[in-house]
């Protein structure tokens, strides 16, 4: 069934689009197994769930942990946890992608056994550091060293370069503190400087390689940090504005580009890090930033596929400034906006699509890119979702949901009768606990950031459920 926010023209045009992938792609998975890995329970058992409706055979999933929501059942897997406790986001991959190299006897012994004819490809959504194999399976939609280097934050303005794509001014130096001081002096424009690391530990995201070095801050305690994490770094202008990514699919003759996804990244009142909080499609740009981003993706896109033959999902990160546009990050994989730009497509199988296009398969079939494009920017525009997700160190042993109401600037638990603006839930996670908070559509308007939604959230999480966060602000929006 399809959203009933969509209209009658966009739901006839996504159940086309459902119809069509879901036919298209049962032929290629069905009856294949995979190894599922690299990500919680949850989150593998529902990648799983999509690969079952095209036909695929019951999966095996190796989980960092549980994680908070609906676990797999015995039915619809083999299971094994990991149990893995991580002190961050970053060291969650980390830790997972050298214990999915160094497999226990038990658990490669547990694999063997469900697919004894090493038939079996291993398979995941979003993995920092490319694993080749995993169990002895190979890796199905393998990204090659060539395509990875592009998140290499020190590398990517050289490519902005080459094919014209406007940047903000960036100096890649040592990572040490005299050159990194000299450059940000050069490049401060008053707010500050942003420091990003060098992928010598291994690609990072999430804002954890990231310093903003503040205005009248010598930088000495972000390089000791930078120091451990990288050789060289690169050093930009700290670049007001809304943090947006724009995802794509590049196809061998079409790049399809859809709608900005706001990051939802917040600040706190000092010291030179970021919170990063999820990622939310309630934002909307103006008219002609919205079509310069999403042509800018496209050219992007091409570049990608004519330079190094890439295909399959990327984004393109950047700040919203009052520049416009200012690419900072590129990401040939999937993004972790892709699913917040499919909450309104029901069961068309974007995440297969994604990879079957990277895995080279069938590239004689018509994968009809447009009629892709068209149903993911009709559904997303009109299923909105606005809100965020986060992990915090408070640990918490069980799931529960908040319904949230305003009073005055703050959200408190609703009443009896009264009706909910917005729902948080939590739940255990890798790190200790998980947040989710999502806006209601149908009784708050989309337009504005999410943002500053998601800080009197976190700042209700605090008085509730006894987390950190403490003083956070938000992004301001510069174009309006």
């Amino acid at each position: 069934m399809n959203d009933p926010r969509l209209s009658l023209q966009a739901a006839a045009l996504v159940e086309e689009a459902q119809d069509y992938y879901k036919a298209l792609l049962r032929p290629i998975y069905a009856g294949r197994k995979f190894l599922h890995a690299g990500a919680v329970a949850v989150g593998l058992g529902n990648q799983a769930r999509m690969l079952g409706a095209l036909g695929a055979a019951r999966p095996f999933l190796i989980a960092d942990g549980e994680g908070s929501g609906q676990m797999p059942t015995a039915a619809e897997a083999e299971l094994c946890l990991l149990n893995i406790d991580a002190k961050s986001i970053i060291d969650q991959h980390r830790q997972s992608e050298a214990a999915l190299q160094n497999l226990s006897a038990e658990v490669q012994a547990a694999v063997d056994a469900w697919d004894p004819e090493h038939a079996a490809r291993w398979i995941c959504s979003v993995m920092l550091q490319e694993v080749a194999t995993v169990a002895g399976r190979r890796k199905y939609a393998p990204r090659e060293p060539a395509w990875t280097a592009f998140e290499d934050k020190i590398a990517i303005d050289a490519f902005w370069d080459a094919i014209g794509v406007r940047r903000a001014p960036s100096r890649i130096v040592a990572a040490e503190p005299q050159a990194l001081a000299a450059a940000a002096s050069d490049l401060d424009r008053g707010l500050g400087t942003v420091w990003a690391a060098d992928a010598r530990e291994g690609v990072h995201g999430g804002a954890e390689g990231l310093r903003w070095v503040r205005p009248g801050d010598d930088g000495r305690a972000a390089a000791e940090s930078l120091r451990d994490l990288a050789d060289r770094a690169r050093v930009m202008p700290f670049l007001e504005g809304i943090p947006v990514s724009i995802h794509g699919i590049v196809f061998p003759d079409f790049v399809a580009v859809f709608r900005p996804v706001e990051m939802v990244i917040l600040r706190p009142p000092a010291g030179d890090r970021f919170l990063y909080a999820g990622c939310a499609n309630w934002f909307d740009p103006p008219a002609e930033d919205r079509e310069a981003m999403r042509a800018l993706a496209r050219t992007i896109g091409a570049a990608l596929r004519d330079q190094v033959g890439y295909s399959g999902a990327f984004t393109v990160d950047g700040v919203l400034s009052g520049e416009g546009f200012l690419p900072t990050e590129l990401n040939p994989r999937i993004g972790g906006g892709l699913r917040t730009l499919a909450g309104g497509l029901g069961d068309l199988p974007l995440t297969p699509l994604c990879w079957a296009v990277t895995e080279g398969e069938a590239t004689h079939l018509d994968y009809r890119p447009e009629l892709l494009e068209r149903a993911v920017l009709a559904s997303a525009d009109a299923c909105r979702v606005g809100g965020g997700w986060t992990v915090t160190s408070a640990k918490f042993e069980d799931s529960g949901e908040f319904p949230l109401v305003r009073d005055g600037d703050e959200y408190r638990e609703a009443c009896p009768g009264e009706e909910p603006l917005a729902t948080m839930t939590c739940g255990p996670g890798p790190l200790g606990g998980f947040l989710a908070f999502r806006l209601d559509p149908e009784r708050n308007e989309p337009g504005a950031s999410a943002a500053p939604e998601v800080v009197r959230a976190l700042r209700f999480a605090d008085r509730r459920l006894g987390t950190d966060f403490g003083a956070l602000t938000a992004a301001q929006d510069v174009r309006r």
